[in-house]
């Protein structure tokens, strides 16, 4: 009998700042949507910024969800039921932290505060596990010819470690494949 491990998938996303001013829409669509998949998503709360509309969805679809939250945050009262992790202080610590906790990152549109965390993750860590950026309204584009006109060219499927996509649908069936593999 084939067991199939639950994959842990970080999200990236953020309310703060200047950004997409559609971010919680997104942020709602793509909860409900990841709350109905098998896997277990981990949210952050740090730096002042809680993703809201993200965790809302995934916890009232029924989803699978783990806060991991700076020392000092305060979750509001109406997530306290969710389940929440300790982040280290060390910088260092903290990153090896949610690398070891998730087979895969998604970042979503919103600020440059979750595509800054994402990556200080992804780059002080090992590299190799997938990246996929909800690519709505044009958020990642530059890093969709960053990759083509850039990496591709000294990284080998680079379409496995980075994924661009326009929809949280394809975005799934592509990021579901480089876990598979």
């Amino acid at each position: 009998m084939d067991i199939k491990k639950k994959h842990s998938i970080a999200i990236f996303a953020s309310d703060k700042g200047k950004g997409d001013p559609e971010r919680s829409s997104i942020m709602a669509e793509v909860g409900s949507f990841l709350a109905d998949k098998d896997v277990k998503t981990l949210c952050f709360a740090q730096d002042d910024s809680l993703c809201v509309p993200l965790i809302t969805a995934i916890n009232n679809a029924g989803g699978d969800i783990t806060i991991f939250c700076e020392e000092g945050f305060v979750i509001p009262s109406a997530l306290s039921d969710i389940k929440t992790e300790l982040l280290s202080k060390n910088e260092k610590q903290k990153n090896q932290q949610i690398n070891e906790a998730s087979d895969a990152f998604i970042a979503l549109p919103g600020s440059l505060l979750s595509a800054k965390s994402l990556f200080e993750i992804w780059v002080a860590t090992d590299r190799k596990k997938p990246v996929a950026m909800l690519n709505k309204n044009r958020a990642f584009e530059f890093m969709r010819g960053f990759n083509v006109d850039i990496v591709s060219h000294k990284v080998k499927k680079i379409d496995q470690h980075i994924i661009v996509s326009d929809n949280i649908e394809d975005l799934w069936h592509r990021l579901n494949k480089a876990l598979s593999e």
